[in-house]
């Protein structure tokens, strides 16, 4: 970062634009308006608050009461045509209504029977989220659709520029049922039209009401019902334009203490994703709304004269509860400075407006020039931070500021994000993309549940390695565990740690992944092919290779933080995580490569080829398990598919096979003596000769056990 000739306090900044610009406005409108009080303003200011609170009372009305008819009107449609609002071409009313009706933020249908669900939204400019992930750039409307038409019951998300001009689609399954939505039962239950409690639109975090109204037959038989979701902004931009004065506020709140409208629309919405909700009084972001509620339920009444605010000057306040009609049970609030109704406001006007206007002028530009070079750094420091929110680590970041608070913040940033870059090195990458995304996962604890388990041993390293001077060794398998760990993540797997030359890998978590054994046999064979190569370029280099055996099973384990508060590690604990660790050895005995067990063999049955190696009973288990040798994919347009001949030979060697544990032996070895020339199975057909020709030199009795049994690991 460049050096600059002197930096400035940010306090400093803020103070001196503060001064620059607001206290001489200030200063001259109290300096006019203090010597200008009078007894027939505060009349004045009565009679404006009640036109205000009677203004907001017609304004709720025609704010619902348009979408109401609409819901009426659809519900009609419904009741005429029962299936007619299950069509999309029908759904182009919604759109329409959408577009008819600024308000209207959503119109939607959930069917009584099937619990289908149609809705049409419309989309936050700002790109918020909305269904399964975040909508393409220029979507302005969504359109969603649970319903059994693609052949299951399934949630689909039409994303939409304008009608018919698609910008996206996604799927997912139907999760949600509209019968049981609070929207759907309370129309059910009223038969008519009826309005939500105010709540935040997950897809706008704007404040929105309900209205919903019930479909049913002539005989109340019922269809289904009608929601629209009514946008409150419409209702706060309107009480904006009928607050009085710069510092007065005009506010909604309902029966339960939250403040569900304010001229100020960007306060009213608190919490950020899941959790962004509506304020309640007392938590409301505005101190001159706060402490006038809190006046008031103090026993001050409904119309009083207080100090109010940071600064404690005197506010006209006046409250009134909505008794019928849209909005019955919520409160109508007002609050005006009493230094905007003091003296004669016709003739101070003139005066205000010809002296304010030249200071107001000056002081606008200064304080944009001002704010521009105060903010413009701070704004890149946010932008980086939510890149590194994302795990977005890559390039350097430098900001030029005169600002000592922020030159210090930016570096921080650079240094947090060399610091992440570091850790994401030790420990699993998508543990750490969630702690930084959700800010959860730093706790001690686990979790049980089925992961696919892999480790990996290099055959022979320790013997091939004592020659070699250390930092050989280290470039050997460094380069190495690159290529193997870029397999394994690829694959969408963990990698755990690093045993010597040995790795432990798993999927499953801490991401949930439903393939994971799938996606565990791809990354095996991926391993196996990237060792192929490496070992080809050790040949070519006149190194010695590194030969790699692998071992995959599946199972229940406890995945989580173990350790102690201050060191803590990501890992798998259990008796499978231990078998896994023994399969892998077992391939020195039969001569394979990759061996896993009968769970990982069942749960992707159809979609990789495996040759059956035995029944085996591993150190430290007395029940047999089945082995498999994995062999390739069955997709023949895979990377890993195999040719016809092995395919072949695979359904040879289980024919072997099942002639062994037939006790068919003589018969087996027909069959086991012509694979003995076979490189892909020499290894494993020598063994079964030799276990055929003893026993048939020496047959068992009835009791014959075909598992062999190890008593090492």
């Amino acid at each position: 970062m460049s050096q600059t000739p002197y930096r400035i306090r940010l306090r400093v900044g803020i103070a001196l634009a503060f001064l620059l610009t607001t206290v001489p406005l200030i200063a001259v409108m109290l300096s006019y308006l203090h010597h200008e009080n009078s007894r027939t303003a505060l009349e004045v200011a009565s009679q404006s608050i009640a036109r205000t609170t009677q203004t907001v009372t017609n304004d709720l009305n025609g704010l619902v009461s348009p979408v109401a008819r609409v819901a009426e009107a659809m519900a009609g449609f419904g009741r005429i045509d029962r299936n007619g609002l299950r069509r999309i071409e029908s759904l182009r009313y919604f759109s329409d209504a959408l577009a008819t009706l600024p308000q209207l933020a959503s119109l939607y249908v959930g069917f009584a029977g099937d619990g289908a669900f149609f809705q049409v939204a419309r989309l936050a400019p700002d790109g918020g989220r909305f269904g399964p992930a975040t909508p393409p750039p220029g979507s302005a409307l969504a359109l969603r659709m649970q319903d059994s038409s693609s052949g299951r019951f399934a949630d689909s998300y039409f994303y939409l520029r304008s009608w018919g001009q698609v910008t996206g689609v996604e799927r997912a399954e139907a999760t949600d049922d509209p019968r049981t939505a609070p929207w759907y039962v309370a129309a059910q239950k009223a038969g008519a039209a009826v309005m939500s409690d105010a709540f935040v639109l997950p897809a706008t975090r704007r404040p929105v009401v309900t209205v919903s109204y019930r479909m049913a037959t002539d005989d109340g038989v019922p269809i289904g019902t009608i929601g629209a979701d009514v946008s409150l902004d419409r209702l706060a931009a309107r009480l904006d334009a009928l607050r009085i004065g710069p510092s007065g506020a005009v506010f909604v709140i309902d029966g339960n203490g939250r403040v569900i409208c304010h001229n100020r629309a960007d306060l009213l919405v608190g919490g950020d994703g899941a959790t962004a909700a509506l304020h309640t009084t007392a938590s409301f972001p505005d101190p001159v709304l706060a402490e006038a509620v809190e006046r008031r339920n103090s026993g001050a009444g409904d119309r009083f004269i207080a100090p109010l605010g940071p600064l404690g000057r005197d506010y006209i306040v006046e409250f009134a509860t909505l008794t019928d009609g849209v909005g019955s049970g919520w409160t109508v609030g007002v609050a005006v400075e009493v230094d905007e109704f003091v003296g004669s406001i016709r003739r101070a006007t003139y005066r205000i407006v010809v002296i304010g206007a030249g200071l107001l002028a000056v002081s606008v530009l200064l304080l944009l020039w001002l704010s521009h070079r105060l903010t413009r750094p701070m704004q890149d420091i946010v932008s980086e931070t939510k890149r590194i929110r994302h795990f977005d680590l890559t390039g350097r970041f430098a900001v030029r500021t005169r600002v000592q608070e922020v030159a210090e913040l930016a570096g921080a940033v650079e240094a947090m994000k060399g610091g992440l870059r570091r850790f994401g090195a030790y420990v699993p990458k998508a543990l750490v993309r969630d702690i930084i995304v959700t800010g959860d996962g730093g706790e001690l604890g686990g979790e049980t549940r089925p992961l696919s388990i892999l480790f990996s041993d290099i055959a022979g390293f320790t013997a091939t390695s004592e020659a070699m001077p250390p930092q050989q060794v280290l470039d050997r398998l460094t380069t190495y565990f690159e290529r193997m760990t870029a397999c394994i993540h690829g694959h969408g797997g963990t990698v755990d740690k690093f045993i010597g030359d040995a790795i432990m890998a798993f999927w499953n978590a801490p991401r949930p992944d439903p393939d994971h054994a799938e996606h565990a046999c791809l990354a095996a064979l991926g391993c196996l092919s990237v060792n192929r190569a490496i070992n080809d370029a050790c040949l070519a280099a006149g190194m010695p290779p590194m030969p790699t055996r692998f071992g995959l099973h599946l199972g229940e384990v406890v995945v989580g933080n173990v350790g102690s508060s201050d060191r803590m590690q990501y890992t798998a604990l259990g008796s499978h995580v231990n078998l896994a660790s023994r399969i892998e050895g077992l391939n020195k005995a039969y001569g394979t490569s990759i061996l896993v067990t009968g769970a990982v063999e069942h749960a992707v049955r159809g979609r990789f080829l495996f040759r059956p190696v035995d029944l085996a009973v591993p150190s430290g288990l007395s029940a047999p398990i089945e082995l498999f040798e994995l062999v390739g994919a069955l997709d023949p347009h895979s990377a890993f598919a195999r040719p016809p001949e092995t395919h072949d030979l695979c359904r040879q060697w289980h024919v072997a096979v099942s002639l062994y544990r037939g006790r068919r032996w003589s018969a087996a070895l027909d069959l086991l003596r012509p694979l003995a020339d076979e490189p892909e199975v020499a290894a494993l057909a020598r063994l079964y000769i030799a276990r055929c020709e003893r026993l048939i030199a020496d047959p068992p009795g009835d009791g014959w056990d075909p598992a062999e049994h190890f008593k090492t690991k």
